[in-house]
């Protein structure tokens, strides 16, 4: 499909972006774009970029049987020279013009949401009227910690200068999913956490959801997990060393997660849909729905191997440090 035949690139706003792509939100009066968000690689340099083609190819040939109910729709669509070249960007940085082809997206927070920033990672929504509630993420790497002090995340999030926030390894153990949960909305403010609490039991919903054996955060560490010792990062010497497996860990270990909590309406034909039916859950006689949606899922250049060698390299010290402000990581 060809976006411009549909559109014109003045019906499309900056949305937000991150490394290696920018996100443009629809405002046009195309029910069909209604709802949508349309994706467009940033310039990179050669050895750096990876074409929208691959990406999709990527995900819907590596990833999508990896996580059949959770990973974000897309669709591949024709870009031209010139729609490229007139999107807003409302940023100084520049899209690949050559790049013939973009991705149209779901837009997962389409409406009116306030946000709260709770860390580098991590993001919370919310409507109005609370019935609504969604919690964004990025899980980065889960294993199991057999003898460090700090999780590879929380080594990267101390070597940044970041405040902690939670360790993504207490959302995999029944024994710390408590803690998990706890750190993690204690970065809400109290009067937003008073109407959520008020309007959706959001924390016992995250349990139940954790508790499942089969939840996005398991998933992840069963699909993360290295076998061949060929793939350990430090081991690399080359791109060449980078195989096809390595390759969608480093991007399992790189994906969001939106976790959204809403009060289930059986007038709502989302939620009452055959895809949504083993997502509601009931506390109290009052029914939930908790849906999960996976975005990010890009594939890494194999020339990145240098940057994930220096990376390791720095984290070598903080591993089996001790640093007052930060909590050891559960090992297991």
């Amino acid at each position: 499909m060809e976006i411009s035949k549909l559109t014109s690139p003045n019906d499309w706003k900056y949305f937000a972006k991150g490394n290696a792509n920018i996100l443009f939100k629809y405002t046009g009066l195309n029910d069909y774009l209604t709802h949508k968000l349309l994706r467009v690689r940033l310039s990179k340099d050669d050895d750096q970029y990876i074409t929208t083609c691959e990406l999709y190819d990527f995900v819907e040939l590596r990833c999508k049987h990896l996580f059949p109910q959770s990973i974000v729709d897309i669709q591949l669509v024709v870009l031209t020279e010139d729609f490229v070249h007139d999107l807003d960007k409302g940023t100084d940085d520049k899209l690949m013009v050559f790049e013939r082809y973009g991705l149209l997206i779901p837009n997962i927070l389409d409406g009116d949401f306030d946000r709260e920033v709770l860390s580098k990672n991590c993001n919370l929504y919310y409507s109005d009227n609370f019935d609504s509630i969604t919690l964004e993420m990025k899980p980065k790497w889960l294993y199991d910690n057999k003898k460090d002090n700090y999780c590879r995340t929380c080594s990267l999030n101390q070597l940044k200068g970041f405040e902690r926030h939670f360790c993504p390894l207490d959302l995999l153990y029944e024994e710390t999913i408590d803690q998990g949960i706890e750190d993690i909305f204690s970065k809400v403010s109290n009067g937003v956490m008073s109407k959520i609490n008020d309007n959706i039991p959001i924390k016992q919903l995250f349990k139940i959801f954790l508790n499942n054996e089969n939840n996005v955060f398991q998933k992840l560490k069963q699909f993360q997990k290295i076998n061949d010792k060929n793939d350990l990062i430090q081991n690399l010497t080359s791109p060449n060393d980078v195989s096809a497996n390595l390759s969608l860990v480093m991007t399992l270990r790189d994906v969001g997660l939106f976790l959204k909590f809403e009060k289930f309406d059986i007038t709502n034909n989302v939620h009452t849909s055959h895809h949504n039916v083993n997502n509601i859950i009931e506390i109290d006689n009052q029914k939930y729905l908790l849906t999960c949606n996976i975005y990010d899922l890009d594939l890494k250049s194999k020339n990145k191997y240098k940057h994930w060698l220096d990376i390791e390299h720095q984290l070598q010290p903080i591993y089996k440090s001790s640093n007052p402000e930060w909590r050891y990581c559960i090992k297991k």
